[in-house]
């Protein structure tokens, strides 16, 4: 590569300025850019590497194109699932309306009247992050209430009964919050609602300053690897979550298109319920069934896949054959070697970087008094670093057979918005059986969850698209299932629009022109899969406890759900070692 550079910068250097300003322009036009332009604004603009003055526009020749499609489009779809964080949190500023081409639209939060009440009746509008670093990417502390009965109080700004606001005293009692037949959604209970989790939480009412954060978000400076990304291939600004509740619920939907009726991880039967439900399968299966290929990838420090033990009655046979360790992804795309559908999993249990929020309640005197759960260790940065080590992955990917940069799709989401403030109401939905039958809680799931982010990079998709057609949690299935001539799962995914909408280019945008993503630093973690003893009363994070929760439904029932670090790892050696596959 070095000599091929060097050749190509010596005819460079014997032609005249107008001569290579015409190859230039050659190869724009080539590489699809000079047709899809740059999105306006000056970040994306430096991080690709154009602009007025650039010293690299003629260095952009010394490298090998790779070859382009048959048609536009992608061959292979990897999906890197992230953990609770609406739309409004991490790209509600993402763009402005003179950063947009004419005719585009994205509903962020640059324009209009965003806010919520306070309990006093000041009203709280919508702001960027302030403080100390470690305060800011560890947004909003504590975690705010994410299942049905608390993003119901989200949504329509109710509490019925009126005793579920105090649910150390009295829990939470049906209707759940449930809005009125008929009511709409204002988004105007967020604040309520932080209020009453704070109160649970932290055991005192927050001040109003505290209670101000769950109507922050975060700017795209301080999201420098997922907004340059968004800002460079397209954003969804109408992706919702399947169901307005909790993680496995959403993560369900998102494959088999399907909760089984349920709306929480583990109220009405424990985590024992999900391994006992009616088996239904799922987009894995299908693409079995039709021969085709796929992986689910995890951070096997922690031993253990969500997805697979999550839909163990139809996927437990694949555990060895089909689940990777993320050595292997990298390896994987490396080597051309990424199935049709792969599926990445961040890691939820030791110094998570699912960008789930922290999490915590140590007791007075514990670890000395340091506030653990707000280390730096595991906060939004973590996610930055895994999601720039993903595509870079992607972008690298130039095997002249199998996968590649050019024919392979990334798409980067959330499962739920784990109660951080949107101000679009979420939309009717169809019904798995198109019909409404009410589930657990009473909920019909004829309703959409809240908008969460969702970023597609693709060869053949023009930096600064946003499509505002509205997606949902059901729409990798439809793709998968258009793609490949599958039976749909359920009505939900049959209805759903596809990510062949944000496919805009005839001619591929090549890698080497995509921009470089850099992370911001996080300190090195230490040991995640052995817990140092400093850090062994470290608290689980609500996805922690849940895949430890099933794997206990599983193996040891009636066993305590850990709490920490220390008591994590234990149930892990014990009941996780050897089950899943690992790196080859």
């Amino acid at each position: 590569m070095a000599k091929r550079d060097e050749t190509m910068h010596g005819e460079g250097a014997e032609r005249n300025p107008d001569e290579r300003a015409r190859s230039r322009r050659q190869f724009l036009k080539a590489s699809g850019l000079a047709a899809g332009g740059l999105v306006a604004g000056g970040a994306v603009g430096a991080a690709v590497g154009f602009g007025a003055g650039s010293h690299h526009e003629d260095e952009l020749h010394g490298f090998t194109p790779l070859a382009v499609r048959d048609e536009p489009g992608f061959d292979h779809v990897v999906v890197l699932m992230f953990e609770n964080r609406s739309f409004d949190n991490l790209l509600g500023w993402l763009y402005g309306a003179g950063d947009l081409r004419p005719g585009q639209s994205f509903e962020g939060l640059s324009q209009g009247d965003h806010s919520n009440r306070a309990p006093d009746g000041t009203v709280v509008p919508v702001h960027v992050y302030e403080g100390s670093t470690d305060v800011i990417f560890g947004s909003p502390n504590p975690d705010p209430g994410e299942f049905y009965p608390h993003v119901n109080t989200q949504l329509f700004d109710v509490v019925d009964p009126p005793g579920n606001a105090d649910i150390d005293a009295n829990g939470i009692q049906a209707p759940f919050n449930a809005p009125a037949p008929g009511a709409s959604a204002t988004m105007s209970g967020f604040i309520r609602d932080y209020v009453i989790n704070f109160t649970h939480e932290k055991r005192r009412a927050p001040t109003a300053e505290e209670y101000a954060v769950i109507m922050g978000g975060f700017s795209p400076a301080m999201l420098p690897v997922m907004s340059t990304i968004a800002r460079s291939f397209a954003v969804f600004d109408h992706w919702h979550a399947a169901v307005p509740s909790q993680t496995f619920c959403n993560r369900s939907f998102f494959h088999a298109s399907t909760s089984h009726g349920f709306v929480t991880n583990q109220d009405g039967g424990g985590y024992r319920k999900w391994l006992d439900a009616e088996p239904e399968p799922t987009i894995f299966n299908r693409l079995e069934e039709a021969g085709r290929s796929w992986r689910v990838y995890y951070d096997e420090d922690q031993l253990v896949s969500l997805t697979g033990i999550l839909h163990a009655p139809v996927l437990e046979r694949f555990w060895k054959s089909n689940f990777r360790g993320m050595k292997q992804f990298h390896q994987d795309a490396k080597d051309g070697n990424l199935p049709d559908y792969a599926f990445i999993e961040p890691r939820m249990i030791f110094n998570h970087n699912d960008m789930h929020p922290p999490f915590g309640r140590l007791e007075e005197g514990e670890a000395d008094g340091e506030d653990i759960y707000n280390s730096a260790l595991s906060d939004v940065r973590a996610g930055e670093v895994l999601l720039s080590q993903v595509y870079r992955s992607i972008r690298s990917g130039s095997s002249a057979q199998g996968s590649n940069a050019i024919n392979t799709a990334l798409l980067i989401t959330f499962d739920e918005h784990g109660g951080t403030y949107d101000h679009v109401p979420p939309p009717a939905a169809v019904p798995p059986s198109g019909r409404p039958i009410a589930g657990e809680m009473g909920f019909e799931f004829d309703r959409l969850g809240v908008r969460v982010p969702a970023i597609l990079v693709s060869a053949y998709t023009r930096a600064g698209t946003v499509v505002n057609d509205p997606m949902h949690h059901g729409s990798v299935i439809n793709t998968l299932s258009r793609q490949h001539g599958l039976t749909p799962l359920s009505q939900r995914d049959e209805a759903a629009n596809n990510l062949f909408t944000a496919v805009n280019l005839s001619t591929p945008r090549q890698p080497a022109l995509w921009p470089d993503v850099y992370p911001p630093y996080v300190p090195p973690n230490e040991e995640t899969q052995l817990p140092q003893e400093r850090h062994r009363l470290r608290p689980l994070t609500s996805p922690a406890k849940g895949v430890l929760g099933l794997l206990l439904a599983k193996y040891e029932p009636g066993a305590p759900i850990p709490e920490n670090y220390g008591e994590a790892y234990e149930v892990l050696v014990k009941h996780a070692t050897g089950l899943f596959g690992v790196s080859d």
